[in-house]
């Protein structure tokens, strides 16, 4: 029992820092990213492409923080004069040519069979860096929301022409919300592939990216203690499925696949009856400081 609650909050403490890192986006700014499992996977392949090659994990923990950004601003800066649903595919096209990458290179990447990556010394272990860097990105996610730069990323999202005639570049704000939030993703996947000991590109599909948009939906896009709470839900939610799968006499694919349309449901039910999510965002009147 020990043992599941552990693996428990850990997956719980790596997936609520995605969920932040997607909320300082869509939440804040209004950047509506279909690809955000794309630096979650950067910062996993990051570390299984160190280990394959004999580097130390601090090699891998480098390159995942540095290249993840590099490629946000790769994807945002061609796609300035474009319209947000422009922006959403091209960050879900951009994580598939990630994934489709990874997975036809097996001199790089294992190619389907993946790589092995090492993994923490201990499962405690693991849960204490997971839970580290869940309270880092948490307090720095609040940190931006207080302040001016956080006001204008709302004031964007609500009206960027608006933005614009307060004399702020609109372009360089959501740039700079990018870069952090792709670091922060990039440092979950980092965490995610020493704490699993493998990575695949299976596991990095638009299927992760729909729970990730999920748990910010549910628990309340603007809130980062909503997000925390909403990526709870559905990580636990997704554990508990597994007993399920032990009580009943049913295919493991089967299971997986009411899961998926148990998310679904989910979703619908929080776009009909809470839009705002579990902990709405508290809408108040600020003044736009200069920064």
């Amino acid at each position: 029992m020990i043992d599941f609650v552990i693996y428990s909050v850990t997956v719980i403490a790596i997936w609520s820092v995605l969920a932040l890192s997607l909320n300082l986006q869509f939440g804040m700014t209004g950047l509506v990213n279909f690809g955000q499992i794309l630096p979650f996977a950067i910062g996993s392949y990051a570390a299984g492409i160190a280990a394959s090659f004999g580097y130390p994990w601090w090699i891998g923990v480098i390159g995942g923080l540095l290249f993840a950004p590099l490629l946000s601003l790769a994807v945002i800066l061609p796609a300035q004069r474009l319209s947000q649903d422009y922006w959403a595919l091209i960050t879900l096209g951009a994580a598939e040519i990630f994934r489709l990458t990874m997975l036809n290179t097996p001199s790089l990447a294992g190619g389907a069979d993946g790589l092995n990556v090492p993994r923490f010394g201990s499962p405690v272990l693991a849960l204490c860096i997971a839970l580290a860097l869940l309270v880092v990105s948490f307090f720095f996610a609040e940190r931006v929301s207080r302040s001016p730069f956080g006001r204008m990323l709302r004031v964007i999202r609500e009206d960027e022409v608006l933005a614009s005639t307060l004399g702020r570049n609109p372009i360089r704000y959501q740039a700079s919300v990018s870069v952090a939030a792709w670091m922060m993703a990039a440092a979950a996947g980092i965490t995610y592939g020493h704490f699993s000991g493998y990575v695949a590109p299976t596991s990095f599909t638009v299927t992760e990216t729909f729970i990730i948009w999920t748990a910010v939906i549910v628990g309340g896009p603007g809130r980062n203690i909503g997000v925390v709470i909403g990526a709870a839900v559905i990580q636990l939610l997704g554990v508990s499925s597994r007993f399920v799968a032990q009580w009943v006499d049913l295919p493991s694919d089967l299971i997986a696949n009411l899961r998926l349309a148990a998310f679904g449901l989910i979703l619908v039910l929080m776009f009909i009856y809470r839009p705002q999510g579990l902990i709405a965002e508290k809408r108040e009147a600020h003044n736009v400081d200069r920064d």
